[in-house]
């Protein structure tokens, strides 16, 4: 045997999608994104949705024009950032982090 060869197991952990959600329940959604033109019109819907097309709606609604960027915001804010990089990838997430950051709240005087 090669010394060294067998000393460490190198562990590089999935950085691909885990989940993509299927087009027949992405579209419906998708459209009633874009007609969110608030946060509040945007977390009724998320209520609404199952979780698991959250992150893929997303990804999806951030490459579109139609669809408000208000919308997409409050989305990528209400997913979270590890729930984003476990289902879409490490790639995908940062560039969705990138594109919406999170911004605190302004305190009014």
């Amino acid at each position: 045997m090669v010394a060294g060869v067998l000393d460490r197991i190198q562990y590089a952990p999935r950085q691909g999608v885990t989940y993509e959600p299927p087009i027949d329940v992405l579209i419906p959604a998708l459209m009633r994104l874009r007609g969110c033109n608030d946060s509040i019109a945007t977390l009724v819907l998320i209520d609404s949705l199952p979780d698991m097309i959250l992150p893929g709606l997303a990804w999806v609604a951030s490459q579109k024009t139609y669809v408000p960027r208000v919308a997409v915001e409050t989305l990528v804010k209400y997913i979270g950032p590890r729930f984003l990089h476990r289902c879409l990838g490490s790639p995908r997430a940062r560039q969705l982090e990138a594109r919406y950051p999170k911004r605190a709240a302004l305190l009014g005087a």
